[in-house]
């Protein structure tokens, strides 16, 4: 089944709908986790307030027993107060000194008289199981502080309140907080699911964008590929009605017996041009079929490449001269190298064909050259024709592509010879690449085949014989 546009439409449709029901669980999430945090800190603040009911009832009964000590007798520590001590303070201190509850040293106190000039002392325990909180206390942000505006008081205050409960006056500078270790584990735990949920719900909608791109990407390569497909189609079509056209012409007119004897044999001579045509075409059609996909096995042996090259290229020649081109050979001797002969002579075929069908000079010339470089067989096509432009260099191997500019299009081909070298270059594990200095300034094919070595001469029977090469 191919893909088409209604596929690409119907597949965002389903993304839409699943990313409006993914951002409504997002919400939804968040909105449940925010509501147990507000639970969380609802129980903490009761338990709060429980404790300060407790405390309050606590202080009144601790502060009674200090009112009601007898004068001269120092009270007993009775909780929540630590510390119940005698202060003596001198006339000019003893004017500025407050009673009842006062904060002395950031520690919460009551102060009442014990005659002669002396005062008693109860300082609130600062180690209670819900521990005394003042204003003044940096770690506390839950009161405003005295003397600062209401503007920075809120700026300082956190994203959500510890839970806490202030006390009654006279106590109204004090709180009771729940433990707080408790509460910020509780709001780190919170966070974490926040970022847990945004970070899915990111992660969602990068997989739907990332799909929907490669989905995109293939219909354009789907796109692409109809189009390569129909070109070749129509290339096929034409180079199929050529032959058959002209072996048909050719035929009628020897049938009819109204040619002489040297016009009959030139009709019959290019009937079989045409059918050797017609015949290269399809072969074309096989190869691809036959060496791409990896269906079929190649036959890898090393052997004596450059003795190869020069075989080919004399078969080569005899097209070349034909078309009124040179063909010229730089072919290094004793270059061995793995490669399959049948399928390497198609790769060789193609490249000399489409160099000599492009190339343009005065007269027009083709350089075959075989080089060992680093370990590889280099074998470079060289011609002098039409050259390459930079946006085609790689396009030029897909199947069924073909240039689009003027020159190409009213030269026979399918787009289909390119494309079969490379694959038959790729699968010896080489490289087969096209270069161009631009437009009519030729253009260069280079094949690299790895494992190469070169052997002297004396020792080539004995490397061939014994690696098994043809």
């Amino acid at each position: 089944m191919r893909l088409g546009f209604g596929h690409l439409a119907a597949f965002v449709a389903v993304a839409l709908v699943l990313n409006a029901q993914f951002t409504w669980w997002v919400f939804y999430s968040l909105g449940e986790n925010r509501e147990r945090l507000m639970l969380e800190q609802n129980l903490l603040r009761g338990r709060a307030r429980t404790a300060a009911l407790q405390l309050e009832q606590s202080v009144r009964t601790a502060e009674a027993l200090i009112e009601a000590a007898p004068p001269g007798v120092i009270p007993a520590v009775a909780p929540p107060f630590s510390v119940v001590q005698v202060e003596e303070h001198r006339s000019a201190e003893t004017e500025s000194l407050q009673l009842g509850w006062v904060v002395r040293d950031h520690r919460t106190a009551y102060v009442r008289p014990f005659g002669r000039g002396r005062y008693v002392v109860a300082y609130l325990d600062p180690q209670a199981p819900y521990r005394w909180l003042a204003a003044i206390d940096p770690d506390l942000q839950l009161i405003e502080r005295s003397g600062e505006s209401g503007e920075r008081a809120e700026a300082e205050r956190p994203e959500v309140e510890r839970p806490a409960e202030a006390l009654k006056a006279p106590l109204g500078q004090l709180a009771v907080a729940a433990d707080f270790h408790r509460w910020d584990h509780l709001l780190a735990q919170h966070r974490r699911r926040v970022g847990l949920v945004l970070a899915e719900g990111g992660l969602f909608i990068l997989a739907i964008i990332t799909a929907v791109a490669l989905l995109w990407r293939v219909l354009r390569r789907e796109s692409a590929l109809e189009h390569q497909h129909q070109n070749f189609i129509s290339a096929v079509t034409h180079e199929l009605k050529t032959p058959i056209a002209g072996i048909r012409v050719a035929l009628e007119t020897v049938l009819s017996g109204r040619v002489d004897t040297e016009s009959r044999a030139r009709f019959l001579r290019n009937a079989l041009e045409d059918s050797e045509r017609l015949g290269d075409l399809v072969e074309k059609v096989l190869e691809m079929t036959r060496y791409t996909g990896g269906a079929y096995q190649l036959r890898i042996a090393p052997g004596d490449l450059s003795q190869f090259v020069e075989e080919e290229l004399a078969i080569a020649r005899r097209r070349a001269v034909a078309r009124d081109t040179v063909l010229d050979a730089d072919v290094q001797q004793g270059v061995q190298a793995p490669y399959d002969p049948e399928a390497m002579a198609i790769v060789l075929s193609n490249l000399v064909e489409n160099a000599v069908k492009y190339a343009q000079g005065t007269p027009p010339r083709v350089n075959v050259c075989l080089r060992l470089e680093r370990g590889e067989a280099v074998i470079k096509v060289e011609d002098n024709g039409i050259g390459i432009a930079s946006s085609d260099l790689e396009a030029i191997f897909r199947p069924f592509y073909r240039a689009s500019d003027e020159v190409t299009r009213r030269t026979p081909g399918t787009g289909i010879g390119l494309y079969v070298a490379r694959e038959i270059v790729a699968r010896h594990g080489g490289r087969l690449t096209a270069a161009s200095a631009g437009a009519g300034l030729g253009s260069t094919f280079r094949v690299s085949l790895p494992g190469a070595e070169a052997l002297p001469d004396d020792g080539l029977s004995e490397y061939i014989s014994s690696n098994g090469a043809r």
